[in-house]
């Protein structure tokens, strides 16, 4: 898949008629970037809120603005950038659910599945003149696009995601592989779904993730859409065996031999993240201890 097809799979840019979550997304400026590839991890609790005393350190303030006014309207985000979400993440923010920008920028400038997509496609991304300020997008865009999507609790077994090869469905994995599960009907609701939405998309090969909704609606829920192949995983296939499937097969983890925890751990760099936040944290205590013994100070005088 040549690069220019890749901006197909960020949310901006989704065919038509595709029905999601809720989301909005950011295009970066220029300035947001080059933090972004900068070594180290230098963030400014300024951008937490309440915000705590401002160390000089840059703000974005038009990206703050942004966040913020997005997160009064979701409460909780998930976020991506362009086509890969930071999920190398999701041991420290659980269920990568973000709640200030503090935290999506930490995870962004953390993240190793980020900066191997910023790798990989910079010389590309970056000719996509990138504005001055960061904006809000709701038509085709390019360049560097942070999406944050509302998040919502689903039930981790009710996620599959779909392969499909030449406009045809040809393989269906439970998504998350650490649950048991045993529902062979999802067969059937997946595949009327896609009848319904095939002709939607103009493009031969790619990956869905879907999700079924509790009964008795049991509506399916498109939650992302991949390229096929590229850094999107098989979960319970492989791309050798969806290259040469004709029908369609539904896999689920069905006893506990089956359980597979997956591993991130490849992207993981040298500093430890967990590390790091409890450093700030006893960082930001004994601002504070320090902060009030100065009042308590001058009280007394």
């Amino acid at each position: 898949m040549n690069n220019n097809n890749m901006y197909q799979f960020c949310r901006v840019n989704w065919p038509k008629g595709l029905k999601s979550f809720k989301s909005k997304t950011i295009r970066l400026s220029q300035d947001v970037v080059t933090f972004l590839k900068e070594d180290g991890i230098f963030l400014n609790d300024a951008w937490k809120k309440p915000p705590l005393q401002d160390n000089g350190t840059k703000r974005f303030h038009e990206l703050e603005q942004i966040i913020n006014q997005i997160l009064d309207d979701y409460d909780n985000v998930f976020i991506k950038l362009n086509w890969r979400a930071p999920l190398d993440c999701q041991n420290t923010f659980q269920d990568m659910c973000f709640s200030d920008m503090y935290d999506i920028m930490m995870a962004l400038k953390y993240s190793g599945i980020i900066m191997e997509m910023i790798e990989d496609y910079d010389e590309f991304v970056i000719d996509q003149n990138h504005p001055d300020k960061c904006q809000i997008v709701d038509q085709p865009s390019k360049g560097y696009l942070l999406e944050l999507r509302k998040y919502y609790k689903l039930r981790p077994n009710s996620e599959f995601r779909c392969f499909i090869k030449q406009k045809k469905l040809i393989a269906i994995s439970q998504k998350n592989l650490y649950l048991i599960t045993e529902d062979e009907s999802v067969k059937d609701k997946i595949q009327n779904y896609f009848n319904k939405i095939v002709d939607l998309i103009d493009i031969d090969s790619y990956v869905l993730d879907v999700y079924i909704d509790i009964p008795p609606k049991e509506n399916i829920i498109l939650v992302d859409f991949n390229p096929w192949q590229e850094h999107t995983r098989p979960k319970l296939f492989t791309y050798e065996e969806l290259e040469n499937m004709e029908e369609c097969q539904l896999r689920l983890v069905n006893n506990k031999e089956m359980i597979i925890q997956e591993d991130y751990s490849g992207y993981r760099e040298s500093l430890d993240l967990e590390t790091l936040i409890q450093q700030q944290q006893q960082e930001q205590q004994l601002q504070q201890q320090q902060q009030q013994q100065q009042q308590e100070g001058q009280q007394q005088q």
